[in-house]
């Protein structure tokens, strides 16, 4: 999937590497933005059961809670929107500053005859990695004087690495051992308590989704425009590791949906300088696949069923949008 985002990041930096001059002769400008801001939510780790009551075996949450990032973006369209139709595009890549960011919480439902939780594990966690990187391009249309209309497709690359620290665990005793069957979690649970680096994950997403937007010009240099994107187009590969136990899970995944409303607010203020504020929500889930299973540090890959990656992310940023 690393091949694949370079791969995407050539294509774009390609299509951009325009003199700016030559399209401002058609009537559109270039526009560069850094950005700093905050991403909150939660990256989710599944594993389905084969055998078990619940619907779930496995769920683990990872916490980014926040994480702050710095961020640049390029933008080409029309020197004004809302005169002719025209064409548009962004290019915007978000970093993210690693560091603390919650918890990461570890549940099993391990009980073949009831679908009562059984293993429990919270720890401090970090965010190691946060790179977003999306590329839009698309038509936008004015009408009454006021606003506009515009329809686009994103291409968005993500990738989310994390560890999780110190914490303990909580593991119902099975009754009896081997049988699949367990006694409450709070009934004299196996309880441990933990130090240093237990688990990693990493999650690298591929999407593809249609969206529109509409933008509404209101008092003097001010502009509000409202987004939404929905699609099935996803790919996710997740890796797992955990450090006590010496295994690693390698997950394919694909499929699910994927909902991304937004929001932003800009003010123009001088007829080269702006500031905007961006607000967004994206959120995935259902994507699932196969998930392999191996000693840490090793290629030897066997199948260990089937797997499942979420992500729900709020993203608020300030842009200083500086026309070239």
């Amino acid at each position: 999937m690393r091949n694949i985002t370079a791969f995407a990041v050539l294509v774009i930096i390609g299509f951009f590497h325009s003199p700016p001059s030559a399209a401002q002769e058609h009537g559109y400008d270039f526009t560069l933005s850094p950005q700093f801001g905050i991403v909150s939510g939660q990256a989710e780790e599944i594993v389905y059961p084969s055998d078990t009551k619940a619907e779930l075996l496995s769920q683990l949450l990872w916490d980014m809670k926040p994480v702050f990032y710095y961020g640049l973006a390029l933008d080409i369209s029309r020197s004004d929107q809302r005169q002719k139709w025209g064409f548009f595009s962004n290019l915007s890549l978000k970093n993210g500053i690693p560091g603390k960011s919650g918890y990461m919480e570890d549940r099993d439902w391990k009980s073949v005859v009831n679908t009562d939780l059984t293993n429990y594990s919270r720890h401090d966690n970090h965010t190691r990695e946060l790179f977003l990187l999306d590329f839009s391009a698309g038509l936008s249309f004015p009408f009454i004087n006021v606003l506009v209309f515009k329809a686009f497709v994103n291409v968005s690359s993500m990738r989310f690495s994390f560890f999780g620290t110190d914490g303990y665990k909580k593991y119902a005793r099975e009754n009896p051992p081997g049988s699949g069957n367990y006694y409450h979690i709070d009934d004299n649970p196996d309880y441990e308590e933990f130090s240093g680096k237990v688990i990693s994950y990493s999650q690298e997403w591929l999407t593809a989704a249609p969206g529109v937007s509409l933008v509404y010009y209101f008092l003097p240099g001010f502009s509000a425009e409202l987004s939404f994107m929905a699609s099935p187009l996803i790919m996710c590969a997740g890796l797992d590791e955990h450090k006590a136990r010496n295994v690693q899970f390698l997950d394919y995944m694909q499929g699910g949906m994927l909902f991304e409303p937004g929001f932003r607010l800009t003010y123009s203020v001088t007829a080269l300088l702006a500031v905007s504020w961006d607000f967004s929500w994206r959120y995935i889930s259902g994507t699932r696949g196969a998930s392999y299973e191996s000693p840490i540090g090793s290629d030897i890959y066997v199948q260990s069923g089937e797997a499942g990656g979420g992500l729900s992310i709020i993203n608020a940023a300030l842009g200083l949008r500086v026309k070239l």
